[in-house]
């Protein structure tokens, strides 16, 4: 029997992945109440654009979806793009708008180490944003510290511990593992650092980020 080339093996693969992501995604969909738009271009159509430190000029959106989940408007989008190290990255991002109080300053909570383009979206487009030093006003645990690094910058620390203070940070190192975090313009951005998605993994990512939505809302009221 011949063997097929290497090229369209890839290429096969490549639409099973494909197929297989759409199926999951659809299904989320309805499961959530969300309608789902697939491929959306960020030039020719009209629809509210995913930003946060993972939006640029040339990246590609797919299995976009939008709606609303215990009353907060949520976004699902995977998206792809390429960085300047020359290697191409997918995310799998929700963003969640929130009803704050008032502004809360630019924050990243992720892992310390290097994965998935995220510091090296940090160190270009937010050079001035540092690992935050915790602990000025209470004692953070070490379950957080372990496992997260929170970034913002040096002058609104103090004010960030206000929102993600000590509970809530031993909550986030508890569930929110193999999760990225990101507080930037009124939004909510919660990022999956698995290279697959799976039912599991967007129902978590809708749960928690929603949960983390409201105690953020609550919070800001007291800042």
């Amino acid at each position: 029997m011949p063997k097929l080339p290497i090229a369209s093996i890839l290429r096969s693969n490549f639409t099973s992945g494909k197929n297989l992501s759409k199926r999951i995604v659809k299904s989320f969909a309805e499961e959530h109440g969300l309608v789902c738009f697939g491929y959306v271009s960020q030039r020719t159509d009209e629809h509210h654009i995913v930003r946060g430190m993972t939006v640029s000029t040339k990246h590609h959106d797919d299995h976009y979806c939008i709606g609303t989940f215990d009353g907060y408007d949520v976004v699902f989008v995977e998206r792809a793009d390429t960085l300047q190290t020359g290697k191409k990255h997918i995310w799998h991002i929700m963003e969640f708008d929130l009803r704050v109080a008032r502004d809360i300053p630019h924050v990243f909570i992720g892992p310390d180490r290097h994965g998935n383009g995220f510091h090296e979206l940090l160190s270009i487009k937010y050079s001035s944003m540092q690992p935050a030093q915790l602990g000025a006003t209470a004692q953070y645990p070490d379950s957080f510290a372990k496992s997260f690094t929170l970034y913002c910058t040096p002058a609104h620390a103090i004010e960030i511990e206000q929102v993600i203070n000590p509970e809530l940070a031993h909550t986030i190192a508890t569930h929110y593992e193999g999760l990225v975090l990101e507080i930037a313009h009124d939004s909510l951005f919660v990022y999956s650092e698995r290279s697959h998605m799976t039912p599991a993994l967007l129902s978590t990512m809708l749960k928690n980020g929603v949960w983390l939505a409201e105690k953020i809302d609550q919070k800001s009221q007291h800042v």
